[in-house]
């Protein structure tokens, strides 16, 4: 589907719903510059794709991604600040890119989503886990601290309490563990995550992809205005939204009692 000099793959697997797997499975999909840059390029290119409308986001083999590469690092400290502030931007870019790209991601945690990839997933707009899946802020075990938006997404997720416990102890969370935190909308087996994952961004596809785009950028920047910010905010989406086909295609397929077909326009 598309082609990126990266060790990941991009693979169009229904109609609207594309798959993007982290592909470094001799290093549990953990991240070096290659990784860091071609993830933030597939995602960029499939929020472009016209015929894209959800993504999920895997690993092969036992992990989702482990972190960072520790054999294979984009920073290290013995970088000047410019530097190490240019590496860590690699990984925060992933998180930016992530959240202010229209179309939903839906993170398939199969295995070990740990440190930034733990951030990756928390970035992602829905989870689903497999029984073997293993969520953990692990940053602290290296003296740390989450340096790919973990400190403001899992407090935003879970709460600032539970967010500090698992921040400031490096506790993994394991299957079932992670829907009891409220940081996985369900759980399945290992064997049924990617279907159950394409199940669900097929129901999001089938949704009308402008108001979705909207709503998920009014979603994501309610935590940074007021009320009446976001009032203003939501009028402006709703004005795009009425002047859409899509809205329209709504509205008369509900007077012919029918289901609608929505195309993004």
């Amino acid at each position: 589907m598309i082609e990126i000099d990266a060790p990941l793959t991009v693979e169009h697997v229904t109609d609207h719903v594309a798959t993007v797997t982290y592909d470094r499975p001799e290093a549990m999909n953990a991240y070096n510059e290659p990784l860091l840059r071609g993830a933030v390029e597939a995602f960029e290119r499939l929020d472009e794709h016209e015929a894209v409308r959800a993504i999920v986001l895997t690993g092969t083999g036992d992990a989702f991604c482990a972190g960072v590469d520790l054999n294979d690092m984009p920073l290290t400290p013995e970088m000047d600040f410019a530097e190490y502030e240019a590496g860590l931007g690699l990984f925060q870019n992933v998180v930016r890119t992530l959240r202010s790209i229209d179309t939903p991601v839906i993170a398939a945690v199969n295995g070990y989503a740990l440190g930034a990839g733990c951030d990756t997933a928390l970035a992602c707009d829905f989870r689903l886990t497999s029984d073997e899946g293993v969520i953990g802020e692990t940053f602290i075990d290296v003296g740390f601290v989450p340096g790919d938006g973990g400190a403001f997404l899992l407090p935003r997720l879970i709460g600032e309490a539970r967010a500090k416990e698992l921040i400031f102890t490096g506790r993994k969370l394991t299957g079932e563990e992670i829907v009891e935190w409220d940081l996985a909308r369900e759980q399945v087996p290992a064997d049924d995550l990617l279907d159950a994952a394409v199940a669900f961004a097929t129901e999001l596809a089938d949704r009308p992809p402008i108001a979705l785009a909207q709503s998920k950028q009014l979603v994501n920047e309610s935590f940074d205005v007021d009320l009446e910010q976001g009032l203003d905010d939501a009028m402006r989406a709703q004005r795009i939204c009425s002047q859409t086909r899509d809205h329209a295609e709504a509205v008369e397929a509900f007077a012919e009692d029918r289901d609608p077909e929505f195309e993004g326009r």
